[in-house]
């Protein structure tokens, strides 16, 4: 009875120590983001909420969803393309962890849907699945909250959105 006790003390014990005790993270980003749409493109503010499954200590699952809005000149016309996006990114992502926080890359895919209006056209809107990555730093300010600042790009079809985003998490 005391070697089983003991055993099972040492297993605990040797078992890594996270401030995500349960794994799963949640967020929230603001920041800039650089649109193309018909070979041109303009900035905008890009905003979003997210949430990830840490597997271990380097490898989490992340998944979310971004919205923004920009107006891009379109093209030998003087009026501007209104574009209305909502991306849905899901993308496996890898840490390095640091003294007091990690970098990180990841990849994976988005669900998108824009729409681009213009004055005097008919409303054009698409949505399907394209390309998402991204890089970044994390800073962990306390055991369970995280600020980071972040890339990321993501391929909508026939708009392009790169982005520098600020964000907050909390681990759970």
């Amino acid at each position: 009875m005391r070697r089983r006790g003991l055993v099972a003390t040492l297993l605990f014990c040797a078992a890594p120590v996270s401030a995500d005790l349960l794994g799963i993270s949640v967020g929230a980003t603001v920041g800039g983001a650089r649109v193309e749409y018909q070979g041109n493109d303009d900035t905008s503010v890009e905003y979003g909420i997210n949430g990830a499954y840490h597997i271990n200590d380097i490898f989490s699952v992340n998944a979310g969803v971004v919205q923004g809005s920009v107006d891009i000149d379109a093209p030998n016309q003087v009026a501007k393309n209104e574009i209305d996006y909502t991306s849905f990114p899901l993308t496996l992502r890898a840490d390095l962890p640091l003294v007091i926080g990690s970098v990180y890359g990841k990849l994976g895919t988005n669900y998108y849907d824009y729409d681009v209006s213009q004055p005097g056209q008919p409303r054009e809107s698409e949505d399907g699945w394209g390309f998402a990555g991204g890089a970044g730093v994390v800073f962990s300010m306390l055991p369970f909250v995280d600020l980071s600042l972040n890339y990321e790009y993501r391929d909508m079809g026939d708009v392009t959105n790169n982005s520098i985003l600020f964000g907050v998490s909390a681990g759970l």
